[in-house]
């Protein structure tokens, strides 16, 4: 009994001190989440800092050179250090090292607040620089300005002799009038004198008839004295239009000679005004000669400025590895926090032996209806069999208004299927692929992951190994299947940030992955900074493990596709509802809670299509490619391929498996090239 007691007060003191253990892991289990909650607080406030850093990253790229030298100095700084710490018998002359070596850092130092000093003096001679083209400036402006008043009074002048020439042009029309008028009147002198010989001949015969017969004689001397009066009223009337066509020609040699100055002024003041523009020009091409000089010193001054605070920050850095205020053990680690942080996933059991693709598929279709979301039949079989061919078509578009449903058939199918699951919702900003994987943060030393680079260090099927991962790190699902969803992926260019990472999911096909230099290939390398020695670069596979898909609303916001992407992608329309669906009380059903293998997954997928399909998907696909010949619009053998792989990969219970999946083919393939 005594045993008994003493074992009993034994256990009771086990028991004390277990429930003291736990209330201790509870307080110490609160404290870490109120610290995760601070970490996560602080995580979106150092995602939107990284976020402003990243957009002055490309100002920073010139000192990247000077930021590289110095990383090395701190490189090998701390292999001193290092060395110091592993060698504890050598302590004194590792210490001297380390003192030399300090030597140098803070003679680097002394250089760089050398540096800085003649960049200031630099920056104080630009200044000057400045001032004196400004006050050039002034001058010149000044000059321009009496430029101004001269060509406008040159253009006053130019005014004035163009009103004068107006006047002669119109002298010179009345001068035509004139000359016109002094014609008709030599016209009407001409036949007058024409009249006059006819009647003088006329008098001549008359006299001559008068003296042969002596007819008539007084009638006829009458006549004739009326003749010559009138004669001589044409002869005044001759001698006056004479005196007037004198006096006409006379006014028009004076107007000839005023027209002639006039012309010889007028092109005068044209050449000055020529020489005057040319001057003009002139000044105003050195004018903004100098201001470009102006505008080029300012930058100058602020890249220097920048470079000024870039190495002040550099040295305070430098200063604090050098008092030891921040272990190099710590940094490192820092380095590679984000990536290392894991995603949240549903813990999945795998699915025991080979599931049935045709059940799971119909317990996915129950799933949705469940979730009251209703996808004909053929699209839950499209979306499925285009994910099957990820090989050779790494995407899946699905493309339509808002509100049909694109972002939750993804969700749901990952769900039902037992696949895992991310979304990253894409933003307008996106331009290049350092969106999708995060980059690396010169002034904190450390990475800046995305979901998507996380979840991908999760999901590597080859690189692990070679990575610097915590020693608990136990977060690997090579073995599962991943969705990846890209939300409105056409809000911003999709070229700009997903072209070259398409190409990497493209060229997995043609490599052997299980040869490191071949797989490099395909591989993503993520920008860590300086590495030290023996470090490797961080290097991740995008494997067939990964599914991607992402949707695409149509409207005035947003991009189109290009002919690279719609060449590699599946993409699948959501027209508008014919008619409004009733909500119809469905069985609610459970997602799945066992997990697709990347094994049991790779079961389901068929390379060849059967030969007793083959010839006529063939002389499908030729007559298509005719057709699109015929319109300018011909496709290659990448379209053909994987047309014949989708045929291969439908599901094979299906009666018209071979037409529907044409028809799915000539929807997602060929339609889109028509638009």
């Amino acid at each position: 009994m005594a045993h008994l007691a003493a074992k009993r007060d034994l256990l009771e003191a086990q028991k004390d001190e277990l429930a003291e253990w736990m209330q201790d892991q509870k307080a110490e289990l609160e404290r870490l989440s109120a610290e995760r909650e601070e970490q996560e607080r602080l995580r979106g406030e150092l995602d939107r800092l990284g976020q402003e850093c990243a957009a002055k990253n490309d100002e920073n790229q010139t000192l990247r050179n000077e930021v590289g030298a110095l990383e090395n100095q701190k490189h090998l700084l701390t292999q001193a250090l290092e060395k110091i710490e592993r060698d504890k018998e050598k302590c004194s002359d590792e210490v001297q090292k380390f003192e030399a070596r300090k030597y140098e850092v803070e003679n680097d130092l002394s250089k760089l607040d050398l540096m800085m000093s003649e960049k200031k003096e630099e920056v104080e001679q630009l200044k000057g620089q400045v001032e004196s083209y400004r006050n050039t400036m002034t001058e010149l402006e000044k000059g321009i300005r009496e430029q101004k008043a001269e060509l406008g009074d040159i253009e006053y002048r130019h005014n004035s002799l163009l009103e004068k020439v107006e006047k002669l042009q119109d002298m010179e029309h009345q001068f035509d009038l004139m000359k016109k008028q002094l014609i008709e009147t030599k016209q009407e002198l001409d036949d007058t004198r024409n009249e006059l010989a006819v009647q003088q001949r006329f008098e001549d015969e008359a006299v001559r008839k008068a003296k042969e017969y002596g007819i008539e004689a007084e009638k006829l001397e009458k006549r004739k004295i009326d003749i010559e009066n009138k004669l001589e009223e044409l002869k005044k009337a001759l001698t006056k239009q004479e005196a007037q066509q004198d006096d006409a020609e006379y006014k028009l040699e004076q107007t000839e000679d005023q027209l002639t100055e006039v012309k010889q002024e007028l092109k005068d003041t044209k050449d000055e005004l020529a020489i005057q523009e040319r001057i003009l020009e002139e000044t105003a091409r050195k004018a903004q000669k100098y201001l470009l000089e102006v505008d080029r010193l300012k930058s100058e001054e602020t890249a220097l400025n920048s470079s000024i605070k870039s190495l002040e920050v550099l040295a305070k850095r430098l200063n604090k590895e050098l008092d030891g205020q921040k272990g190099d053990a710590t940094a490192h680690e820092n380095k590679y926090r984000d990536l290392w942080y894991p995603i949240s996933f549903s813990d999945l059991s795998p699915v025991a032996g080979s599931p049935n693709e045709k059940q799971l598929l119909k317990k996915t279709a129950d799933y949705i209806r469940g979730q009251k979301l209703y996808f004909p039949e053929r699209v839950l079989y499209a979306f499925h069999t285009a994910l099957k061919i990820s090989d050779i078509s790494p995407l899946v578009v699905l493309a339509g208004i808002s509100g049909t449903g694109k972002s939750e058939l993804p969700r749901r199918y990952a769900e039902g299927m037992g696949l895992h699951f991310v979304i990253l919702p894409v933003q307008p900003r996106w331009d290049s692929p350092q969106d999708l994987f995060g980059f690396y943060n010169y002034l904190e030393g450390r990475y800046k992951a995305t979901e998507l680079a996380r979840a991908m260090v999760q999901f590597e099927l080859y690189n692990r190994d070679s990575w610097p991962l915590p020693e608990d790190w136990n977060h690997d699902r090579s073995d599962r299947m991943l969705l990846v969803l890209l939300d409105e992926m056409n809000l911003a260019r999709v070229e700009y940030y997903f072209s070259e990472f398409l190409s990497r999911l493209e060229t997995r096909r043609g490599i052997n992955q299980k040869d490191e230099k071949e797989r490099a290939k395909a591989e993503i390398a993520l920008e860590m900074g300086s590495l030290r020695k023996g470090e490797k670069p961080i290097r991740l596979f995008p494997g067939q493990n990964i599914l991607f898909t992402g949707t695409m609303n149509e409207d005035e916001t947003t991009q189109t596709l290009s002919d690279k992407v719609l060449d590699r992608a599946c993409v699948m329309r959501f027209g508008r509802p014919k008619q409004t669906i009733e909500q119809v009380d469905e069985p609610r059903t459970n997602p799945s809670e066992n997990g697709l293998t990347f094994d049991q997954w790779n079961s389901w997928l068929k390379e060849k299509i059967s030969p007793s399909d083959r010839d006529q998907v063939n002389r499908w696909i030729n007559k298509l490619n005719d057709a699109m010949d015929g319109i300018n619009r011909p496709f290659g053998h990448r379209v053909a391929q994987a047309i014949q792989s989708y045929v291969a990969n439908y599901p094979d219970w299906e009666s018209k498996r071979t037409q529907y999946a044409m028809a799915d083919q000539i929807e997602q393939r060929i339609m889109p090239k028509l638009r």
